[in-house]
């Protein structure tokens, strides 16, 4: 199974629609699916919306062997989405140390893509709210 941020290089290297669509549907996971999902449901909201300054990307991460992976760590995210009573009772800084141990501990690329999430952007070309609303109808409102 590819890398998240793979997918995604793959989708922005497709030429046109039926192609990014096909890129979608052979690497289809419940990791990619949950991706767009958080980035693109507007009901999504996210208290975070930068990188933190003291967060370092480690440069010492081979791709595909870091210790953490993407499709394990999404189950933390919570604790950055408004609404959520546990994300909003957090101190700042508490939530900021939590999120550097978070984007830390996956590959620099894999945490490109969870700050995509909170952005609810995530800065692939063609990977719009309309594109992902056509390709699962049922995913978004």
């Amino acid at each position: 199974m590819k890398n998240i941020y793979e997918v995604f290089d793959e989708f922005e290297e497709a030429k046109n629609k039926k192609a990014r669509m096909s890129v979608i549907e052979k690497n289809l996971s419940k990791t990619l699916v949950d991706v767009l999902q958080l980035t693109f449901h507007p009901g999504c909201q996210w208290l975070v919306k930068e990188v933190p300054d003291n967060y370092k990307p480690s440069i010492e991460t081979v791709p595909g062997l870091s210790r953490c992976q993407l499709s394990t760590e999404m189950r933390k995210l919570y604790l950055f989405q408004k609404g959520n009573t546990t994300a909003e009772n957090l101190t700042e800084r508490k939530q900021n140390e939590l999120l550097i141990q978070l984007l830390e501990s996956i590959e620099p690329r894999e945490a490109e893509v969870v700050m995509g999430i909170f952005k609810k952007d995530q800065g692939v070309k063609g990977l719009t709210y309309e594109f992902v609303k056509e390709a699962f109808p049922d995913l978004i409102p």
